[in-house]
């Protein structure tokens, strides 16, 4: 792999990565079991034209999501004290 192009994919992965890490910071703020969360997943994927598959597109945002309940709003009232 050149260079250039492993630069800029090292790039790209700490830019997802800060995304991630930002969306986790915004879901502790919401309830996890929002019914437009998923509302919004399919809008995204209906207006997907890229090269990466839809399927994988929905997989993403599930596990995104998986990850990401135990910092929701809810999930932190049921476990506090």
């Amino acid at each position: 792999m050149h260079a250039p192009l492993r630069h800029q994919l090292r790039h790209l992965d700490r830019v997802l990565l800060a995304l991630l890490d930002e969306r986790t910071r915004l879901l502790s703020g919401t309830d996890a079991g929002d019914p437009g969360r998923k509302a919004a997943v399919d809008d995204l994927l209906a207006r997907h034209a890229g090269p990466f598959p839809a399927q994988g597109v929905a997989e993403v945002f599930a596990a995104i999501d998986r990850h990401g309940a135990p910092f929701a709003l809810d999930s932190v009232r049921e476990t506090a004290p």
